[in-house]
């Protein structure tokens, strides 16, 4: 029993990764990799366009983070806490929601021409620059949330070098201020980037081909599990990259402070034109990335009002039991692991728990193709279906998708925990279960509720591996705006979209509260 025990951790970690793992072992073994099984114009455009969507995204997405959060933990102003909760709220949107309101909001006969009372007034959004623009209001607060934490941080010694060296306000941003911030900034910006790169929804919409539709098309569309592989590979090459330069460049910049002090620098509170001008900064941020999506959908419901579908609300009901059901399962294997890691370590463990936080990197299709690979490998060893088309495959893929986005909160409560209370248990004598469900589960309480509601965000706005994975006739609410939007009967999707970001809103302001946030 505890030779097993010695193993939990290195178990959970290999099954978690196993639908990597099994992608990378069909592609060494059947060796097919060439010019034949890809066609390289199409593999050209996929380059190049998921090279410009996700530079053009980086650098929008640094901008309105960066900004927005030095505004937020640095200034007071007229409206300032009212926008830093506007700056969160674009979280709870799937990208695929904003750009569908977008496009409403600008097409011809659109609700910008009723605005204005011009009907041939248009804009073309549906291309490569649209898409970029769409993608970067729905991740910046990614950058936001990490940098607001660390600008908020900055002590007031810091603040007094910078009066006592008179730098000027630029000068003193670009070289002390920033820099202290550029871990967080670099661990958002990672984040939002491989929200990007696995979307599906917003660049299928707008009709750029990237990676991830790329392998949607080949799967789908050309019925060739070759070509979606290989693609599957180099998109697997792509994150491993991007993760690598992030690391690297994260041990080069490894800012720390020389000058502590247990008190924060004070907020600064703005007067006259430059109260107005940070005021109008915000409002024009959070217009674009908040204000005129929610307008468009209570336009849209108002529209259709009078013929609602109330099917949409058994597309909820399905949504809600399923991504709860499925973060539940995930935050218990992740207190498992952390939990046998702390008390049964082992060099192995601690492999296979890296290994496991991998997936959060891939996109939601490469963790699909894994699964389907897994699946029919066991229904074809066992003669009959077993797990393909099944619940078990598509919790499988949550699971190893988004795995590291809960251990990281039940390591961080874990942390928090003193070795002496370890000591304590083991000399009171009480058993694994007595010491699990009296000690630490009422400690890790908030932690786990956090890494809860991180998971039900993640779920309730995933797309792709749902698609791919999701049982017969069995749509979540996602993919139900999703189908409504490809038939081009956008206002119809207004009711389940607010239905969907109404969910994920109350998640996302739950994470951003005193009742989470100032427990941990």
């Amino acid at each position: 029993m505890q030779k097993f025990k010695h193993l939990l951790a290195p178990l959970l970690g290999l099954v978690i990764s196993l639908p990597i793992l099994s992608l990378v072992i069909y592609f060494i073994v059947q060796n097919d990799f060439g010019v034949t099984s890809i066609n390289l114009s199409e593999l050209v455009l996929y380059f190049k366009n998921t090279a410009f969507v996700l530079f053009g995204t980086a650098f929008l997405v640094l901008f309105l983070g960066i900004s927005t959060a030095f505004m937020s933990a640095r200034f007071e102003y007229f409206g300032s806490r009212f926008f830093s909760l506007t700056f969160v709220l674009p979280l709870a949107f799937p990208a695929y929601i904003l750009g569908y309101s977008y496009v409403g909001f600008f097409e011809f006969h659109g609700i910008l021409a009723t605005l204005l009372s011009q009907p041939k007034v248009k804009l073309d959004i549906l291309n490569i620059y649209g898409v970029t623009a769409i993608l970067s209001f729905a991740m910046f607060p990614y950058v936001f949330i990490l940098a607001r934490v660390s600008f908020a941080s900055i002590s007031s010694t810091v603040v007094e070098l910078v009066s006592l060296k008179q730098l000027s306000f630029c000068k003193a941003f670009f070289t002390v201020y920033l820099p202290l911030a550029y871990p967080a900034i670099f661990a958002g910006l990672v984040l939002a980037v491989m929200e990007v790169l696995s979307d599906y929804g917003t660049v299928a919409y707008f009709g750029v081909d990237t990676f991830s539709v790329g392998i949607f098309k080949s799967w789908f569309g050309y019925g060739n599990l070759s070509e979606a592989i290989n693609l599957s590979i180099i998109m697997l090459i792509m994150v491993f990259t991007i993760m690598f330069a992030e690391s690297r460049f994260r041990a080069k910049f490894r800012f720390i402070s020389s000058t502590h002090s247990s008190n924060k620098a004070p907020k600064i509170r703005l007067q006259g034109w430059r109260n107005a001008l940070a005021f109008g900064v915000s409002f024009v941020i959070s217009t674009f990335t908040l204000f005129i999506p929610i307008g468009v959908l209570l336009y849209w419901f108002y529209l259709d009002f009078n013929t609602l579908d109330w099917g949409a609300l058994s597309y909820l009901y399905r949504t809600l039991s399923l991504n709860i059901f499925s973060s539940l399962a995930i935050i218990a294997l992740a207190f498992m692991m952390v939990y046998a890691s702390r008390f049964y370590p082992s060099r192995l463990g601690v492999l296979s728990q890296k290994l496991s936080m991998l997936g959060y990197s891939i996109p939601g299709a490469i963790v699909g193709i894994g699964i389907l690979l897994l699946t029919n490998f066991i229904d074809q060893s066992v003669g009959k279906v077993l797990l393909g088309g099944s619940f078990v495959a598509l919790v499988f893929a949550y699971l190893t998708r988004y795995f590291a986005a809960s251990i990281g909160s039940v390591e961080n409560g874990f942390s928090k925990i003193d070795k002496s209370i370890d000591d304590a248990t083991k000399v009171f004598g009480t058993d694994e279960f007595e010491r699990i469900f009296r000690v630490y589960l009422p400690l890790m309480r908030p932690y786990l509720l956090s890494g809860f509601l991180i998971l039900y965000i993640d779920l309730a706005k995933e797309l792709p591996a749902t698609l791919l994975l999701r049982p017969f006739n069995y749509d979540t609410i996602a993919i139900r705006i999703y189908e409504l939007a490809s038939n081009e009967i956008l206002y119809k999707s207004a009711f389940p979209s607010l239905l969907l970001v109404g969910t994920t809103a109350i998640a996302v302001l739950l994470l951003n509260s005193k009742f989470v946030r100032g427990r941990r």
